[in-house]
């Protein structure tokens, strides 16, 4: 019996020898695993800061251009709109050079032809009222039409 077992033991302590090592290098496998997964994590937490950064900025690029074509745009509208106003200032600084006429045309249209017809109307203003202007230098339009200044579209 012992012929049968000691050759068995002797297997078991080859068996538990290499067990150990196998245990030890496990454990050096294990520590190197877990060294590498904390040096991986912190690589992973940088990736993703730096990835963060990345679409923030791309997110704020994004922003300011949509600012800029918008800005751009403004831009060109307000261009047109000052060709608008350049030309407006101008037909305000005739309006205003003949105003003074026109508005004493309209009023005297309402005060002394309101209440005739148009043939009266239109010989009141064409045979007393304008050369009566023209005769005392008081500016007036071209083509003065009371009716409007007295009314606008609205």
């Amino acid at each position: 019996m012992y012929v049968d077992v000691e050759p068995k033991r002797l297997q078991v302590e080859a068996a538990k020898a290499e067990l150990a090592e196998a245990d030890k290098n496990k454990q050096e496998v294990d520590e190197l695993v877990a060294k590498l997964n904390s040096e991986l994590q912190v690589l992973l937490d940088s990736f993703n800061e730096a990835m963060k950064t990345k679409n923030d900025a791309m997110a704020e690029k994004e922003r300011c251009e949509t600012k800029l074509f918008n800005a751009q745009r403004l831009m060109n509208a307000l261009g047109a709109e000052q060709e608008r106003w350049a030309q407006s200032i101008i037909d305000l600084g005739e309006l205003l050079q003949v105003i003074i006429g026109d508005v004493l045309l309209a009023s005297s249209f309402v005060s002394y032809v309101g209440p005739f017809n148009k043939k009266y109307r239109d010989a009141i203003i064409l045979d007393n009222f304008i050369p009566f202007f023209e005769a005392n230098n008081i500016p007036k339009s071209a083509d003065p039409n009371p009716l409007l200044v007295l009314t606008d579209d609205a």
